[in-house]
């Protein structure tokens, strides 16, 4: 019943009354970066979340109409926020995506996605997110496997439940004929995200 404008009070508010349900112990950043918005602008933020659900049923027969929305509104909510880090992350995954499933293929598109890879990372450069992205930009963009798992890895030490991490991983593995340790990660993606049909 709260204004619009509280959604993120309202999202930490929830965050920490979760916490305190499970009794998990937050440390100084974790609890500084629940209190902390994604962005000060809620056309941003709207955006944003408009390219979030995009991007969860971009597995379909419009698969390129879908994923180049999110990636425009993703340049919308960053053009109105410059400072949004979580855009720029899943500007990242956007480009990226679009270019490993050959949807457009191009030095151009991938020069996209390390565009938005440099913003986050110039950002915030040691967060979880900002490695995981980089995974994925080396995983999709450049097969660079060994880079990617090691990125993963720093990502897995701030976001350790993050679906992504297992997922990539899965994928990544499978690629290495490394069935067992590919189904177990790609499954404890799932069980973190059942949504995530990718």
């Amino acid at each position: 019943d709260r204004d619009l404008a509280d959604v993120f009070a309202i999202q930490s508010e929830i965050a920490k009354a979760i916490a305190a349900q499970l009794q998990a112990k937050l440390s100084p950043s974790e609890k500084s970066a629940i209190e902390r918005p994604p962005t000060s602008d809620i056309t941003a933020f709207e955006l944003y979340t408009r390219a979030k659900n995009l991007l969860l049923t971009s597995f379909s027969s419009a698969a390129r109409a879908k994923l180049l929305e999110a990636a425009d509104l993703l340049d919308q909510a960053v053009g109105r926020d410059p400072s949004f880090f979580q855009a720029y992350c899943q500007l990242v995954h956007t480009h990226d995506l679009i270019y490993f499933l050959g949807l457009d293929h191009t030095p151009a598109r991938l020069a996209l996605a390390e565009v938005a890879l440099q913003a986050a990372t110039r950002l915030h450069p040691d967060a979880g997110e900002a490695h995981l992205a980089r995974a994925k930009n080396l995983y999709w963009g450049h097969l660079d496997y060994d880079g990617a798992l090691a990125e993963l890895e720093l990502a897995a030490q701030t976001v350790p439940n993050d679906p992504w991490i297992f997922a990539l991983k899965g994928y990544i593995e499978r690629r290495q004929g490394r069935w067992e340790e590919s189904t177990r990660n790609l499954e404890r993606g799932i069980d973190l995200d059942p949504r995530n049909r990718s």
